[in-house]
């Protein structure tokens, strides 16, 4: 019996990869080591599957058992132990935890955080804790991308715009962790994948990316899929992507960016001490004594335009590490005395590179479409069909 759900699941999976499916390690950064799901439905299989993470036994079908459906996962050494309720089901390799419909939903409790996901779910203990892998159709992960990324603002054209980034992006770096066992993650060091598409603005985020399917976003000259950077607000102009990196990229230019100008996120104000920041580009600069042209010219910096670096008689400090240093939303500030206090006068949330998540969304509100928000934001680019790409 337990043969027959294998070769069963065999022909299953054969028709779902005919679609692409991408997997995403959920919960990245926490160390797990245990995670409680809750299939919505009873129409799923648990696969015990080798060390290679191929399939070797059926250890239920809860289509069939369905009471109870509520398992329990937890690291044990390098085995993972599984139960239902009371009902140990074993400890294995791995365990493949199988929708027979895509549509079907789960829930998992995990490091203190509910969450709800469509697809499969894959476990094994790796590198010391419980490593949790959704592999998911493509279009619903982008889908959930949009609505973790931005989909708090109902604006269509912005979701549209943003299924085509975080499409992109997920095949640009299609192998980033393949040697990891997934290829993406759920966090910001990737893309943000906090749930399935599932919140109030749903039904548009979803159309938007279907509506968009197949479709990503290409340098010109060389075709290939490009570097989506995005930040919140670049409050008013966008940065280079050398200002935040290191790599020059000619589709990531610096550019006045009127939309942002005005929005949720294009100003900010930080209060420092006045000593504690002098004092932090002394030892940048190597100034040890009292050197007041130097002090003045700390205290009276400002940016017209976005900058790069402060500079000082041929020396340089990259205003992103003073982002970093005293956790600063955007590098685009200007510096103003206040008693023992310097307040730093702000523009921009992020690193201003590529789109503008706040010029975006206005753009949409102003009629413009995603092709023209698109190309407002990326330079010498352009839309191309996966079916015309060789990947």
């Amino acid at each position: 019996m337990k043969y027959r759900f294998v070769i069963l699941f065999l022909l299953m999976y054969s028709f779902q990869v005919k679609a692409i499916d991408i997997k995403v390690k959920l919960y990245s950064g926490k160390n797990l080591d245990k995670a409680i799901v809750t299939p919505t439905s009873t129409d799923y299989y648990l696969i015990a599957l080798d060390e290679n993470l191929e399939p070797i036994d059926t250890i239920i079908d809860l289509y069939e058992e369905a009471q109870g459906n509520t398992l329990y996962f937890s690291e044990t050494g390098e085995l993972v132990d599984v139960n239902r309720i009371k009902h140990p089901l074993g400890k294995y390799e791995a365990l493949l935890l199988v929708s027979k419909k895509k549509e079907k939903t789960f829930v998992i409790s995990a490091a203190g955080k509910e969450r709800i996901y469509n697809g499969n779910l894959q476990f094994r203990v790796y590198n010391g804790s419980l490593q949790v892998v959704n592999i998911v159709d493509i279009e619903q992960y982008v889908a959930g991308v949009v609505e973790s990324e931005g989909g708090h603002i109902d604006t269509y054209e912005y979701f549209k715009a943003q299924a085509i980034l975080a499409r992109t992006f997920a095949l640009k770096n299609w192998n980033k962790h393949i040697s990891e066992g997934y290829n993406l993650k759920d966090d910001v060091s990737s893309q943000a994948y906090y749930s399935k598409c599932y919140l109030q603005n749903k039904d548009n985020i979803i159309k938007a990316t279907y509506d968009t399917k197949d479709t990503v976003l290409v340098s010109k000259e060389e075709c290939d899929l490009i570097l989506t950077a995005f930040h919140a607000n670049s409050g008013g102009q966008t940065a280079n992507s050398e200002d935040a990196w290191v790599s020059k990229v000619s589709y990531l230019r610096s550019k006045e960016d009127k939309f942002s100008t005005g929005q949720p996120s294009y100003t900010w104000e930080k209060k420092v001490s006045k000593e504690q920041f002098l004092n932090y580009f002394k030892r940048q600069f190597g100034i040890k004594s009292d050197n007041k042209e130097f002090e003045k010219a700390v205290l009276s910096f400002t940016q017209k335009d976005r900058k790069s670096y402060f500079t000082y008689e041929g020396k340089r400090l990259a205003l992103k590490n003073v982002r970093n240093d005293f956790k600063l939303r955007s590098t685009f500030f200007s510096v103003e005395e206040s008693g023992d206090e310097v307040i730093l006068k702000g523009k921009g949330y992020g690193h201003g590179v590529g789109l503008s998540q706040d010029g975006a969304i206005n753009m949409a509100k102003q009629g413009y479409n995603c092709k023209e928000i698109l190309y407002y934001y990326y330079n010498n680019v352009e839309l191309e069909n996966l079916n015309f790409l060789e990947l």
